[in-house]
């Protein structure tokens, strides 16, 4: 039998650390935010890590806060799914038996304080990587060791306490969630169609913009359910939001969450094929467009992106005033690098892939020349 695995711990007495589950692609948008909220609420930010234990997807703060405080910041974050406690980590074994024995036996010598008092809980668990077991298995057996430990009933729906039990190639990292339900899910009333943006990309989006103020206009010109522009009216109180979509389902279907939000006198959608944009949207020009075309996951075989994308850029191009900015998501990198290196109204300011439902597009930022 292996030998039981240090353990690192990651709690303090003097700072709270908190952790985030993230899109990979997006830690360092999570920091930029949790530091921006801290600040206005006049909490001390000692330090952040945009890939803690040399994880993705995780980003980590640590606030001069009491953990309400600090708590009470990071649950009205927008750019996370999930806020954790991390408690400890430690490294397992190569061998799949052996390593879910050592979430066993190690779970069983660690103190959780939340569990002390909780009546029920539950344990759950995201694994990545290559293993010879699920996160089912690692639920079960870092389960049994709480259940064994400490005076609390297993109950998936109504828990005390949520304890994670995440596995990331070798690395186990243990912690308390603090969040029921993700944050990323929000805006689900209405109308929600299956490839629907989450709310927190949309957001993280619009930080991506890096702007200096608020756009006076923005457009999505695939608007779909209308995400982008509820997280753009959201940010900004004082900016007018267009969407446009060939598809009357989602015309309106979008048109329903906007007036479900309240927001119908400050986001406009239009029905239009992004085709013609200069036409759909003659009246409008538009100091920053961000958007999420269609992967064209179902038609990759056959569907040609050059033209695509040379035609959704010229027509960007025809509504966008000088300077203004295009915060895009691409699936197809190649195609999509061609026709802005023949382009002469675009210059692209920054790329980064992404992780979108197993998918890996990239984020462009681009300026109108």
């Amino acid at each position: 039998m292996p030998s039981p695995s240090p353990v690192t711990s990651l709690r303090s007495s003097d700072r709270t650390p908190l952790l985030f589950t993230v899109n990979m692609g997006l830690e360092d948008v999570v920091v930029d935010e949790f530091r921006e909220r801290a600040a206005a609420a006049g909490l001390n930010v000692t330090n952040t890590d945009d890939a803690p234990f040399g994880l993705q997807s995780y980003a980590l703060v640590e606030i001069d806060a009491a953990p309400d405080d600090a708590l009470d910041v990071a649950r009205r974050m927008r750019s996370v799914h999930h806020v954790l406690a991390p408690l400890y980590t430690f490294t397992l074994p190569a061998d799949g038996e052996d390593a879910l024995q050592a979430i066993h036996d190690t779970v069983t010598t660690l103190d959780v304080e939340a569990m002390e008092t909780a009546d029920t809980f539950r344990a759950s668990s995201v694994r990545q990587g290559e293993h010879d077991f699920t996160s089912v298995d690692v639920q079960t057996r870092a389960g049994g060791a709480l259940d064994a430990r400490y005076d609390a009933s297993v109950d998936l729906e109504d828990y005390d306490v949520e304890v994670r039990v995440d596995v990331r190639e070798d690395q186990c990292l243990v912690s308390v969630q603090h969040t029921r339900e993700a944050l990323s899910r929000r805006q689900l009333e209405g109308y929600q169609p299956r490839a629907a943006l989450k709310a927190n990309v949309a957001y993280a989006l619009l930080r991506l913009a890096h702007l200096d103020a608020p756009p006076n206009t923005l457009l999505d010109p695939f608007c779909g359910s209308g995400t982008i522009l509820l997280e753009a009216a959201d940010r900004w109180a004082d900016t007018q939001c267009y969407g446009s979509d060939w598809n009357e389902e989602a015309v309106s279907g979008a048109r329903t969450n906007v007036d479900l939000a309240g927001l119908s006198d400050r986001i406009a959608i239009r029905k239009g094929d992004v085709w013609h944009l200069d036409e759909t949207f003659a009246d409008v020009t538009a100091d920053l467009i961000v958007t999420n075309p269609p992967f064209g996951v179902r038609m990759a075989s056959s569907m040609d992106f050059y033209p695509f994308y040379r035609r959704v850029l010229g027509q960007m191009g025809a509504v966008l005033r000088p300077s203004g900015l295009v915060v895009m998501l691409v699936l197809r990198q190649g195609p999509f690098n061609t026709v802005l290196d023949e382009s002469d109204r675009f210059a692209s300011r920054h790329v980064r892939a992404i992780e979108i439902g197993g998918l890996y597009p990239y984020v462009f930022v681009l300026e109108r020349l």
